[in-house]
């Protein structure tokens, strides 16, 4: 092959990975165990210069994700975090198993399972951090959250 073919083959496959099928997985069994708003508080009351003004808060979810659909077959399955207008937003969480802990930001995804679908249904406990630019936090504002599968090739 020879280096004028090769060099535009190079700069495709990033565009084949990219060209990865996602499906939206149903989350919504899944619980949040506190109600109300996500209670925040300033990460310090004045920052050293060049800080960011941030806020943090911390919520336990029950994740329960319907892979049925994908039983028996081998993927990854992301969570994703939606842009919020007043970003940046960062989330954080530990898990219990079989969910990966991670961390995300508002406008990506995260990976937090890799395998065979051995089940209907994937649980975990998330322990999530929330964290917030202050000075960009006017008003409460949703967070949404949600989980997409991604197959593994045959």
């Amino acid at each position: 092959m020879n280096a004028r073919l090769l060099l535009p083959l190079l700069f495709a496959l990033p565009c084949f990975a990219a060209m990865a099928q996602t499906f939206p997985v149903d989350d919504s069994a899944s619980q949040v165990l506190e109600s109300g708003p996500l209670k925040m508080r300033w990460d310090s009351l004045v920052p050293k210069p060049g800080q960011p003004s941030t806020m943090t808060g911390q919520v336990v979810v029950l994740v329960r994700l319907d892979v049925a659909q994908w039983r028996g077959r081998r993927g990854r399955i992301y969570q994703r975090l939606a842009s919020v207008p007043n970003g940046p937003v960062t989330a954080v969480w530990a898990a219990n198993g079989p969910l990966l802990p991670g961390r995300v930001r508002d406008g990506e995804r995260a990976l937090v399972y890799s395998g065979a679908i051995a089940s209907e249904r994937i649980e975990d406990t998330f322990r999530l951090t929330i964290q917030a630019d202050g000075n960009r936090v006017l008003r409460p504002q949703d967070l949404n959250f949600s989980f997409e599968f991604e197959p593994e090739s045959p």
